[in-house]
């Protein structure tokens, strides 16, 4: 997440406060088009042991639908995935990871406080100008992107008053230069918690532009997600692709007329 990337260019100049407040714009409006659609979604989770050998293998389609609960309460994400038919695997359930797709919501503006960022540069991506913008989780401040439950504990925890034990991400995004829209995002972790041997959470997700099949109308969803977990001397592959979007749509039509005559 802090190799420099030999593409980047200074010129032009980019002005961070104005990326930002377009990113924002654009993660409220991912919070509303998500809820609008439901999706077919392909999970693939692959284990492997400390050598790379392959351990366990599933694949698993899903009807994936995204709710954020009202509007005046705090941001969190709920998915339903109801398994398509013929395709159920009871062992996914157990070790599914929930939220990834919505990892933009790092710049949704009541987030984008929790923070650093720095412009980094210029560049392009499948073909479009793009910024990219360097984030890292502060410290001091609990974290609420992402957490992850163990056997026993729940990462991050308080400790004590004054001792915070995080689970704290760090990445880049590339940003669409003209609308701010979120195109690429990778993340990984600040570092590891050695007391239950998790080393790594990389996790990167492709947005593109998607039409609805019942409707002709263009949106920026999420299209690939893939996360790699090194926990536990084992490394965890999970893959999601989402595909057959379907815009949820309500007409009415409302006729008056004057009451008959008796």
């Amino acid at each position: 997440m802090d190799t420099p990337i030999p593409s980047l260019s200074a010129t032009p100049s980019c002005s961070l406060p104005d990326v930002l407040k377009l990113a924002g714009q654009r993660a409220e409006e991912l919070v509303d088009h998500l809820q609008k659609f439901i999706a077919h979604e392909q999970i693939r989770y692959e284990q492997r042991d400390e050598h790379g050998i392959a351990e366990i293998s599933l694949t698993q389609r899903f009807e994936y639908l995204v709710d954020f609960g009202k509007q005046s309460e705090p941001l969190k994400v709920h998915e339903t995935r109801t398994p398509l038919e013929g395709t159920k695997d009871a062992h996914l359930d157990a070790i599914l990871d929930k939220g990834l797709p919505v990892l933009a919501l790092i710049f949704y503006p009541a987030l984008q406080g929790d923070y650093e960022m720095r412009c980094e540069g210029a560049t392009q991506w499948n073909q479009q100008a793009a910024w990219v913008v360097h984030f890292r989780q502060l410290k001091g401040k609990r974290p609420r992107t992402l957490s992850m439950v163990t056997p026993t504990e729940v990462y991050p925890r308080v400790v004590n008053v004054t001792e915070l034990r995080p689970l704290s991400i760090k990445g880049r995004a590339w940003i669409a230069a003209d609308s701010g829209q979120v195109m690429h995002l990778e993340t990984n972790l600040i570092e590891g918690i050695l007391v239950i041997d998790l080393q790594d959470i990389a996790i990167s997700v492709d947005y593109a532009p998607t039409k609805s099949l019942s409707q002709d109308v263009g949106f920026w969803l999420p299209q690939f997600v893939v996360a790699y977990t090194d926990y536990a001397k084992r490394r965890m592959i999970i893959e999601h692709t989402f595909s057959d979007f379907q815009l949820f749509s309500i007409e009415t039509n409302q006729v008056i007329q004057k009451p008959k005559e008796k």
